[in-house]
C-alpha cells in the first residue's frame, strides 16, 4: 500500500496490532514510517510501540522513544515512564533507571506507587541502600502511600544488608499504619534473623504468623527448615516438616535436601547456592 494513502490513525491501528501480535520488527518498521511521513503522533500507536520494545528487552530504543516523544507533540505520562523503569529493572540497568528517574523528578509527569515500589525494589536488589531509602522518603513525602509491596522491598533491603533493627522496625511501622505483612514480609524477615543465628526470633515470627491467619508457604517452611538445621535443632525441624505436611503443601527439591541433612546430621561446609524466588536471599541445601 502507498504511503500516500496511509494516514496516522492507520498507522496506529497497524503499529497497536502487529504489536500485540508479536511482530514487534514490522509493528517497528511502520512506527518509523509514521514518525517521518506525520508531525503530529498517536499517544496509543506510541504507548503500543514502547510496550513492545520494552517487552524485547530493547531499553535503548525504549529511552530514545520516551526522550523524543515531544517532538510529536505528545508528553510521556506515568505509565509510560513505568514501562521503561521496569525494563530497566528487568535488565538490571541501574545507572540508567536512576538518570531517568532524576529527568522525571526535573521535567517529567508525578511518579505514583508503581514508579516507586519499582525504584525501592531496584535499588534494594543491588545492595544501594541509601538510594532505597531515599526514595522511599520520597514516596512518604509524595501524594501515594506505601504499600506492603514497598515496605516488602525496603525490608529486604535493610536486612539483607545488616541493618536488621531498621528492618525490624519498619516491620513495626507498617502495622502501626494499617498494614498487615504478608507472606513475603514475614518470610523475609524470617530468614534475617534465621541467617544471622537470631533462630528464637525466626521461630517467634513464624507462630506470629500463624496466629495473624497469614498461611506460610513451602519457601517459608524451607527458611525455617534451614535456619534450625543449621543451628543443630533438629527435632523442632522434624515437627516443622509434620506442621508443614498437616497443612498440605507440597515438599519440593530444597525441602528434601534439608530433610536430607536433618537425618544425616550433617554439617558440611559445601553447599550449592540456590536463590530464593521470594526475597532473594539464599537457601543452601547440600550437593
Amino acid at each position: 500500500m502507498s504511503k500516500k494513502f496511509l494516514n496516522k490513525s492507520i498507522y496506529a491501528y497497524l503499529v497497536r496490532t502487529l504489536s500485540k501480535l508479536g511482530h514487534a520488527g514490522e509493528a517497528h518498521r511502520l512506527f518509523r514510517n509514521m514518525w517521518i511521513y506525520h508531525d503530529q503522533g498517536d499517544r496509543d500507536a506510541y504507548m503500543s510501540m514502547l510496550e513492545s520494545l520494552c517487552s524485547l528487552g530493547k531499553t535503548t530504543e525504549a529511552l530514545e522513544l520516551l526522550q523524543n516523544l515531544h517532538e510529536k507533540g505528545v508528553d510521556p505520562n506515568t505509565m509510560m515512564y513505568n514501562m521503561v523503569f521496569s525494563a530497566l529493572k528487568k535488565s538490571k540497568q541501574i545507572s540508567q533507571l536512576h538518570d531517568l528517574y532524576e529527568k522525571m523528578k526535573l521535567d517529567g509527569p508525578s511518579p505514583d506507587i508503581y514508579t516507586y515500589n519499582i525504584l525501592i525494589s531496584s535499588f534494594g536488589r543491588v545492595g544501594k541502600v541509601d538510594e532505597t531509602v531515599k526514595v522511599f522518603e520520597e514516596l512518604e513525602q509524595s501524594n501515594c502511600n506505601p504499600d506492603v509491596i514497598s515496605y516488602n522491598s525496603l525490608i529486604n533491603c535493610l536486612g539483607k544488608n545488616g541493618d536488621l533493627d531498621e528492618a525490624h522496625i519498619r516491620f513495626k511501622e507498617m502495622q502501626e499504619k494499617g498494614l498487615d505483612p504478608d507472606v513475603v514480609t514475614y518470610s523475609t524477615l524470617i530468614e534475617c534473623f534465621g541467617k544471622t543465628d537470631k533462630v528464637d526470633m525466626a521461630c517467634c515470627l513464624f507462630d506470629e504468623m500463624l496466629a495473624k491467619g497469614c498461611c506460610p508457604n513451602i519457601v517459608t517452611y524451607n527458611i525455617l527448615l534451614d535456619c534450625l538445621e543449621r543451628c543443630g535443632r533438629t527435632a523442632e525441624a522434624v515437627d516443622l516438616y509434620a506442621k508443614l505436611k498437616q497443612q498440605g503443601l507440597t515438599p519440593d527439591f530444597i525441602t528434601y535436601s534439608l530433610l536430607e541433612r536433618i537425618q544425616s546430621g550433617s554439617h558440611r561446609k559445601v553447599r550449592v547456592r540456590r536463590k530464593n524466588p521470594i526475597t532473594g536471599w539464599i537457601v543452601s541445601p547440600l550437593r
